[in-house]
């Protein structure tokens, strides 16, 4: 199936490896990068590698059915993440687990990136907390010419309602985005892209469009 072992052999093991870091690193101190509008933005140092981790602390007003039902809109994620230019679904494998592509608008001269997401949900019925697993995956739609893909790329979502339609948001984020890439950009994609992106999620869940939905598969 495989015709160059080796090279896939190294692809497993990089994948290990970084599950392990992210292990290690959820016990690592976090440094406060932002602090404003109620949305905080941390940074942390990952064994053996020069990207920064980003973490997101912050409070929505919404529903889990009416936060739940705007991630799975990928198309809307053109609207609130940061810097995406194109975002569609490639396959919808349940109500709760769906692949979707993004391409990644970088600065001029830095080459646009773009990444395979398997996007999970699952809700823990006692609690109502959800959890949110997003990890680069390879194939379904094939490299393309004039853009570097991402292969190494792991988000947490951990949403807790708190009460009076309010949601208590840990969000963790790590990339690896290939290529060569200045350290002012990786800071300006750890630090303002996070905060850019938590602030139209906020716009987008205000602005009625989700307010009606009502989700049979998650529990409000």
């Amino acid at each position: 199936m495989f015709s160059n072992k080796p090279f896939f052999m190294k692809r497993v093991i990089i994948a290990i490896f970084l599950s392990l870091s992210f292990t290690t690193l959820y016990a690592t101190d976090w440094e406060l990068k932002k602090d404003q509008d109620g949305i905080k933005v941390f940074s942390a140092s990952v064994p053996n590698s020069n990207i920064k981790a980003v973490k997101v602390e912050c409070m929505l007003t919404a529903s889990p059915s009416q936060l739940v039902a705007l991630l799975l809109d990928t198309k809307a994620h053109e609207q609130w993440v940061y810097s995406t230019k194109i975002s569609y679904l490639v396959k919808k494998v349940s109500d709760l687990e769906q692949i979707y592509y993004s391409e990644i608008k970088m600065p001029w001269p830095i080459t646009n990136r773009d990444v395979l997401v398997d996007f999970k949900i699952t809700q823990d019925t006692m609690s109502r907390v959800i959890s949110v697993n997003a990890t680069a995956v390879s194939g379904y739609i094939p490299v393309k010419d004039g853009i570097i893909r991402v292969l190494l790329s792991k988000v947490n979502w951990t949403v807790t309602p708190v009460g009076n339609n309010q949601l208590k948001i840990e969000y963790t984020a790590q990339a690896d985005p290939g290529g060569s890439v200045p350290a002012w950009v990786v800071n300006m994609f750890c630090d303002k892209g996070p905060f850019e992106t938590f602030k139209k999620l906020r716009t987008m869940l205000a602005s009625g469009d989700y307010k009606n939905v009502h989700l049979k598969f998650i529990k409000d």
